[in-house]
């Protein structure tokens, strides 16, 4: 299970470096104005249909039932597999005719606060990006295939490609002086994934589609798949419905926001690429049908590495928020509004960072348990929380909401969740100690800033990056109950290698 995360996270890390240099470039070449807004508008537009039914049914219904069918009745998983492509592909023809066609209206109605141009703009990314809707959908249903056989290297892999593919179409949307290769280049990104994910099922004979299937077989499966995922349909409403209303949100802020959220994001969204999703997606496969106290003592000793690492990440990112901005996007078109406002996202956001991995992580141990109608309760009110905060204060608090409203989401669902998984008395003293650690923290960074006054951005996020590190590594260490997980962390690497 260790070495599979290590695998995935490698991989993230390479596709989280490449989308660093995407958001650089993005930044520098279009800031966050009318090229880069309607992308990121058209790109929601586009996945929020898809995300309605494929995430959840992956990881709530395929994964779970697909890797118990491999283990008792191989006949049965080749049924289930032919089912579920023939179903996907269905849907993926349903999805393209409602983005093609309805475009124009689509986006008006997730951006009602842009002008008539950029929604014009938007809507012709939109008809190219909706020709990505199968491969996307084909291409996601592969890669957890590939996983469910406890193969994790493309998949790892995805989001490198996606960013290799915008970078491309940045640089030719640029030199044609044409935006629509923005869009472009997201359609051959997923045309390329694939491609290689077929190629390298069919090496490795996980191609196991059935040329006559037993309509009894078919039946069979669908109806377990259904009762599986019909809990957590909803879920993905929801989730991609809180997507909208961010987008509505800034839009009305203005359209700023609209591309600094994603800015934000990029930053924040670090902890769920490089930790959460890892994690999750070696979960699926492995803890699928395991003894609830085994999970639990397994998931338990995760949580509070986890903690150890993103309380302290969290928080340094809230205290150094403006310095970020600064570093990564403060160049060319990238001007001092678009700093102000992707600062006050990021500082949203970074608030409850933490609380996003280990809530992830946690809603896809549920998954892998089918406990799919409890996800659908608590993913339900955390939402419904997030949706609220941001429809009231936005007026009031101007961009900051963005994020707030997010943090307030993950802290809810990640006390629901531990309570679920009966976590509380494996993860409270670890959280205690952290909190306590923090409000340390928080003195000495105020006191330590005071005396760094005068220094570049760059050279003041360095000073404070050394001295947090420092602190927070002996702090761990002075403490028996956080130092016995380090230990831990560090046996597993020591076995590994």
């Amino acid at each position: 299970m260790f070495r599979a995360f290590l695998v995935l996270s490698s991989g993230s890390v390479i596709g989280k470096f490449i989308g660093f240099l995407r958001e650089i470039l993005m930044a520098a070449l279009f800031g966050t104005g009318t090229y880069v807004a309607a992308y990121r508008v058209a790109q929601t537009a586009m996945l929020m249909p898809i995300e309605f039914f494929l995430t959840n049914s992956l990881e709530a219904g395929f994964v779970p039932l697909y890797v118990r069918y491999a283990k008792e009745d191989p006949k049965k998983a080749r049924a289930f597999l032919t089912v579920t492509v023939m179903l996907f592909l269905l849907l993926a023809g349903i999805i393209f005719l409602f983005l093609y066609l309805g475009s124009s209206w689509w986006v008006k109605t997730l951006a009602p606060g842009m002008d008539d141009t950029s929604k014009a703009l938007t809507a012709s990314m939109l008809h190219v990006m909706a020709l990505a809707v199968p491969l996307y959908i084909l291409g996601m249903l592969m890669a957890y295939l590939e996983m469910a056989h406890d193969r994790y290297l493309t998949a790892s892999l995805r989001s490198t490609i996606q960013s290799v593919g915008l970078i491309s179409g940045s640089l030719l949307a640029i030199y044609f002086k044409n935006p629509l290769f923005l869009a472009w280049g997201f359609v051959f990104a997923y045309l390329f994934y694939l491609l290689w994910l077929l190629s390298s099922l069919y090496n490795l004979g996980l191609l196991h589609f059935k040329a006559t299937l037993s309509r009894h077989l078919a039946i069979e499966t669908f109806r377990a798949f259904w009762k599986s995922v019909r809990p957590v349909l909803i879920v993905p409403l929801l989730i991609q419905g809180n997507i909208a209303i961010e987008r509505i949100v800034a839009s009305l802020i203005g359209s700023t926001a609209i591309a600094a959220v994603d800015y934000a994001k990029f930053v924040t969204e670090t902890g769920v690429i490089l930790v959460a999703a890892p994690l999750g997606m070696v979960g699926l496969s492995a803890l699928s049908g395991l003894d609830p106290d085994l999970v639990r003592q397994k998931v338990g000793q995760i949580a509070n590495i986890v903690l150890i690492f993103m309380i302290p990440i969290s928080l340094f990112i809230a205290c150094n928020n403006v310095d970020i901005v600064h570093i990564l996007y403060a160049r060319g078109a990238f001007d001092q509004e678009s700093v102000e406002v992707t600062s006050e996202i990021l500082l949203g956001f970074s608030i409850g960072m933490w609380a996003q991995v280990l809530s992830y992580y946690f809603i896809r141990v549920l998954n892998s348990q089918l406990r799919n109608t409890e996800v659908l309760i608590y993913t339900s009110i955390s939402i419904l929380v997030d949706v609220g905060i941001k429809l009231l204060l936005y007026k009031n608090f101007g961009p900051v909401v963005l994020g707030l409203g997010l943090s307030v989401n993950f802290i809810v669902l990640w006390l629901f969740t531990t309570y679920a998984l009966n976590l509380y008395k494996e993860l409270k003293d670890t959280f205690l100690s952290l909190t306590v650690g923090s409000l340390f923290y928080i003195v000495t960074y105020i006191f330590i800033s005071q005396k760094l006054i005068g220094l570049s951005h760059i050279v003041h996020f360095i000073s404070i990056a050394t001295i947090s590190c420092l602190y927070w590594i002996f702090y761990v260490l002075l403490q028996p109950r956080l130092r016995k997980y380090v230990y831990l962390l560090i046996g597993s690497l020591h076995d590994l290698f």
